[in-house]
């Protein structure tokens, strides 16, 4: 289907802690990838099951070694077959956080923390160990047994651990696969936090997109044991042509907001996108911060003039800068709000009334 070139964002130049460049058969699977991730937040590493995201987490933390190629975290080389280099799993500054959390089940939880705390060898600057107790909320579980514990519970203790050993990076094999929806929203909320306040970059697999979208600064999709695509989350979301996501269902785009104030006219607040008006429901917010919101495409409607006499709130004045048929029933319309995308689902039928403004 016609349509303009769709462009990827100008952005600078990354400064990257970790260099990925490996080839590893496990059976019939084929594991072959090559990215960087940066030295800052969180890097989710996106796919469905069978991907190889978990393959690719024991590979960073050393409980497999690769056929080929090297890894990399900062100056510190974890393994480089060409040269025989194979650090140990426990020489690497890295925090693991499986799915179960694999606590020792003869230790009390204060015990496990413990043993976090004594491998962290004395890297500087120090975890202080009541900041992960606190924040975590650990101080009643201290003199528990594992086998005691909340899938939820566990998993706190798996993070607090993790924090304690002072990586210089986090591993996160889809911590939450486990845990009902209730346990979820409390982990995740905790796995904000722990971004904030403690600053360690994270490695975070998932095949959920709620998970990516709560949690990624820097994107991977891997699919096939392959990397279909890695960057930054918002060069990725709401692009018509990304790998993995654009054909899901529920694909979206993900908007960077700034918070301006109460609503005047009633109880929500108003934000601003790329100097155009938003407003949003009542949330626990405060003006002057960076908002992240996540438009899922079949609720953008698209209109060739101003829109009356409808109950939509929002109206931002957008520029079409591609189409893509998905073979459906559906065609995503990827449209620019000044430096940011937005996508919208509409029918086959529809598209004609936009050929003038392609």
């Amino acid at each position: 289907m016609a349509g303009s070139t769709c462009r990827p964002l100008e952005r600078p130049p990354m400064t990257h802690a970790l260099t990925i460049d490996i080839r590893h058969q496990r059976g019939d699977f084929r594991l072959e990838t090559r990215f960087e991730a940066p030295a800052t937040g969180v890097t989710v590493v996106f796919g469905a099951s069978g991907a190889g995201k978990s393959t690719l987490l024991d590979l960073i933390c050393g409980n497999l070694q690769p056929d080929h190629g090297a890894i990399r975290l900062g100056e510190q080389v974890f393994v480089d077959t060409s040269r025989g280099i194979h650090v140990s799993t426990e020489q690497r500054a890295v925090g693991w956080v499986p799915q179960d959390g694999l606590l020792f089940p003869h230790l009390e939880v204060a015990a496990n923390l413990d043993f976090g705390a004594r491998r962290s060898r004395g890297r500087q600057p120090a975890i202080n160990t009541q900041q992960v107790i606190d924040t975590l909320g650990l101080g009643a579980l201290l003199q528990r047994w594992p086998r005691t514990l909340s899938g939820g519970e566990r998993q706190r203790v798996a993070l607090g651990r993790a924090l304690l050993s002072n990586p210089s990076l986090l591993l996160l094999d889809e911590p939450l696969a486990a845990l009902d929806v209730p346990r979820k929203a409390e982990i995740l909320a905790l796995l904000e936090l722990i971004k904030r306040e403690f600053a360690i970059p994270a490695i975070y697999v998932t095949h959920s997109l709620a998970e990516v979208l709560r949690l990624a600064d820097h994107l991977v999709l891997l699919d096939a044991g392959k990397v279909v695509a890695s960057d930054r989350i918002d060069a990725l979301m709401g692009r018509a042509y990304t790998p993995l996501l654009s054909m899901r269902a529920d694909t979206g785009s993900l908007l960077t907001l700034q918070v301006a104030g109460r609503d005047p006219a009633g109880d929500g607040w108003l934000t601003t996108l790329e100097g155009q008006a938003v407003l949003i429901p009542r949330l626990p917010l405060a003006a002057g911060i960076p908002l992240r919101a996540y438009v899922p495409a079949n609720e953008v409607i698209i209109a060739t003039q101003a829109p009356q006499g409808l109950s939509v709130r929002n109206a931002l004045q957008a520029k079409i800068l591609c189409l893509r048929d998905r073979g459906d029933g559906s065609v995503l319309v990827e449209l620019a709000v000044g430096a940011q995308r937005l996508l919208a689902a509409v029918t086959p039928a529809a598209v004609s009334a936009l050929a003038p403004f392609l």
